[in-house]
């Protein structure tokens, strides 16, 4: 008799504990609540396993960070207007989705809890926001310090030209810069918006850009040309990369030499095949840009004139995709 009478206080005692553990966590309905959105990120996940809901949790977690940064990179640095021309520049980031892979750390997850119910297991991720900052913080600071440094450099070129090639690099490093600044927004925006100051700079850049092109007025003189075929290839490819192209020297900033190379070898029949050399010099005579172009194959005539006929058209089309394929790896954001 006391050996049952025993037994049962045992069970008495522990039956609030038996109940405690069979109830439902409040996070399984209310993880928002439990994980308010001002102290934490937190997503749920659920499965046939226990294990199905953490990874699922995490998943959506992830999915969170790659869709938001990558929204607000869409919509970030879209437009940018100069001050000093009446036509808006529009620019888009090449690409906006760049969160290939999302890195989540200080992350914590709630005890698996099995709901009956449903035959489901529920779990919830959770991300303490200040803790999760500091971890963060060190990758925005390398990419602060990278960009500043460029920045730093763009703004003391004088040279327009040169200033304008320097755009591309400060921009890829701009953006990203901006990709970190965005995750960084997602963990924490009261702490992200200590750079707010690198923002500004970074809106800067393209109308640096834009401006810096409007500054390179360019005056090409060639030598050995062919019914001005080279010289025009030049000048389309300047044109296309957002370059002026002057009709008069005295007002040019920088002078284009295109220096014709026709190769001729041979006599009834004659070839050539010939080879452009371009360089870009400005006022102070200083080289900012050159390259040169060969041309893909020989032309053969009875006479010179009748090969350059052959050779010129086929060499012009090669300039100008040559020309704005190199200029454009410089003059483009």
């Amino acid at each position: 008799m006391k050996k049952h009478f025993f037994s049962l206080l045992a069970f008495v005692c522990l039956l609030p504990l038996y109940a405690k553990k069979a109830a439902m966590p409040e996070w399984v309905q209310n993880y928002r609540t439990v994980f308010p959105n001002s102290e934490y990120l937190a997503q749920r996940g659920s499965g046939d396993s226990a294990e199905k809901a953490r990874t699922d949790a995490t998943a959506a977690l992830s999915r969170y960070f790659k869709t938001s940064v990558n929204a607000n990179l869409s919509t970030t640095m879209t437009s940018v207007t100069s001050e000093n021309s009446v036509e808006e520049k529009t620019l888009v980031v090449d690409d906006v989705n760049v969160q290939s892979q999302v890195e989540l750390f200080a992350l914590e997850y709630t005890e698996p809890f099995y709901y009956k119910a449903e035959k489901k297991w529920y779990c919830v991720v959770y991300m303490n926001r200040s803790d999760a900052w500091q971890q963060y913080k060190p990758q925005i600071e390398i990419k602060k310090n990278s960009f500043n440094g460029l920045y730093k450099n763009l703004e003391a070129e004088t040279d327009s030209f040169e200033k304008a090639k320097m755009c591309g690099k400060v921009w890829q490093s701009a953006t990203e810069l901006l990709e970190k600044l965005e995750y960084g927004r997602i963990i924490n925006p009261n702490e992200e918006a200590a750079y707010q100051g690198e923002r500004d700079k970074i809106s800067k850049v393209p109308v640096i850009f834009e401006e810096s092109k409007q500054n390179c007025s360019i005056y090409i003189q060639t030598q050995n040309d062919y019914n001005r075929l080279a010289e025009s290839a030049v000048s389309s490819a300047f044109a296309d990369c957002g370059l002026n192209v002057s009709k008069n020297i005295e007002q040019a900033n920088y002078i284009a030499e295109v220096l014709i190379k026709l190769n001729v070898s041979g006599s009834e029949p004659v070839s050539v095949k010939p080879g452009l050399e371009l360089k870009i010099q400005n006022k102070e005579e200083k080289t900012v840009y050159s390259c040169e172009v060969q041309s893909a194959e020989k032309s053969v005539a009875y006479t010179l004139e009748n090969a350059q006929k052959k050779a010129f058209p086929k060499m012009a089309k090669e300039i100008e995709e040559a020309v704005k394929k190199d200029l454009s790896g410089f003059f483009k954001l």
